[in-house]
């Protein structure tokens, strides 16, 4: 009894397991789910957080010159060869030295603030990288849409056709049409069952591009959710994208580092202290010469050749650089934004009018082909012309479709958001 108590679990559990995996698998996988997949895969966001990590590690660098730093030493040190009126004999030495830079115009905090503006832009290199992920990954799920869509459609009139093409062969036995009116139909269904088969192509390089993009490779069954509408036009401040962002950092950047190349001129104040061990042998110098020195350092640069020169001319090109490549990417925004924005509202007419067209098109070609059977003046053309005006303004919604939500992928490329 026990036994079969234990059987009967284990069937109750396995039903259970396959009845969730079968309602996991026929949810599908949605967009967000492709999205959230495919930033934790993707290569090019651990390259710009890897950037980003270096960035920080320079932002620490130059951080460390604005303290102190102390170092130790031990020497001991043996000339026979020499003569020890020249050498001492010997020499042991062992110290403390504190070394600090006390005042050098700003120098160091100028060069900190350049590798923190450089810092803040590699971060938002990396919200740059994960939104380009984001747009990649919709581009793949929308294009899946489409793809299967069509097919689905040009599947339904390719049936539709056959059926048509039997009907008409009934209808060439009894006389009613003659042998160009079936040929006309079956040249039709051929071509449908042709462009069909284009479409499974598509579909197919669609299932591939996002299962890549996902890490499903070679799943010719990707099983996506479908969308039920067209999301709204986005809108959004340009100032606030992550690349108009980088860009100001990197003018700011470039900025600071004008002034710490300036103040390579002026002179710095250099404070050291050091305190130890100076002697001939070790033993007498540790027990009875304990001392120490107090330095203090002035420096000032007289002749360099020109370098300092070049430190600051190579400062100001990369400011101006930085500041032209600001004005170019915000340029190359706007116009992107407003392209996106333009073929928005493009597709948005296209399908309302599709909305309007596709029920009248619809009802003119069962129309059509009711007056046909129905032994009225239609001629097997006009069916026939009838039918693919339907057909086509059908597949087009599909690509008013695609076009519009690439659009509103594209517009929130631009500014930056993953979701």
């Amino acid at each position: 009894m026990e036994q079969t108590c234990r059987n009967l679990s284990t069937v109750v559990l396995a039903a259970a397991i396959l009845t969730w995996a079968s309602v996991a698998s026929a949810a599908g996988i949605t967009l967000s789910d492709a999205i959230d997949r495919a930033l934790r895969l993707a290569p090019s966001v651990d390259v710009a957080a890897a950037a980003s990590d270096m960035s920080i590690a320079n932002v620490r660098e130059q951080r460390a010159p604005l303290f102190p730093t102390v170092g130790a030493r031990a020497e001991y040190y043996q000339a026979p060869g020499y003569d020890q009126v020249i050498t001492n004999r010997g020499l042991s030495s062992a110290g403390l030295t504190l070394d600090y830079t006390a005042w050098d115009w700003g120098r160091r905090q100028a060069r900190l603030r350049a590798a923190e503006y450089e810092s803040e832009a590699s971060r938002l290199g990396v919200a740059v990288a994960r939104a380009q992920i984001v747009f990649d990954t919709s581009i793949a799920y929308f294009d899946l849409l489409r793809a299967r869509g069509a097919q689905g459609d040009l599947r339904a009139s390719l049936e539709r056709l056959t059926r048509y093409v039997t009907t008409i062969e009934q209808l060439e036995k009894s006389g009613r049409v003659i042998t160009n009116d079936v040929l006309r139909f079956r040249t039709a269904r051929d071509s449908t069952e042709l462009t069909l088969d284009a479409a499974r192509g598509n579909s197919e390089r669609a299932t591939a591009a996002l299962g890549i993009l996902i890490g499903e490779p070679n799943q010719p069954d990707l099983d996506i959710a479908s969308i039920s509408r067209v999301p709204p036009k986005p809108s959004g401040d340009l100032a606030q994208s992550p690349v108009m962002q980088a860009a100001n950092r990197a003018i700011a950047s470039a900025s600071s580092q004008i002034e710490a190349a300036k103040a390579e001129r002026l002179p710095t104040f250099q404070v050291v202290f050091t305190t130890g061990f100076l002697g001939v042998d070790p033993r007498p110098t540790v027990l009875h010469n304990f001392g120490g020195s107090y330095d203090g350092v002035v420096s000032i640069p007289v002749f360099d050749g020109g370098l300092i020169s070049s430190h600051i001319d190579q400062a100001k090109a990369k400011e101006h650089s930085a500041t032209a490549q600001a004005r170019q990417a915000g340029y190359l925004l706007q116009r992107r934004i407003a392209d996106a924005s333009i073929r928005y509202d493009e597709a948005q007419r296209q399908l309302d009018i599709l909305s309007r067209a596709q029920p009248t098109a619809d009802d003119n070609s069962r129309l059509t082909w009711t007056r046909f059977l129905g032994g009225g003046t239609v001629t097997m053309l006009e069916v026939l012309d009838s039918y693919q005006q339907a057909e086509q303004l059908r597949l087009q919604r599909h690509d008013q479709e695609f076009n519009a939500r690439e659009a509103v992928a594209e517009t929130n490329l631009v500014f930056g958001r993953i979701q």
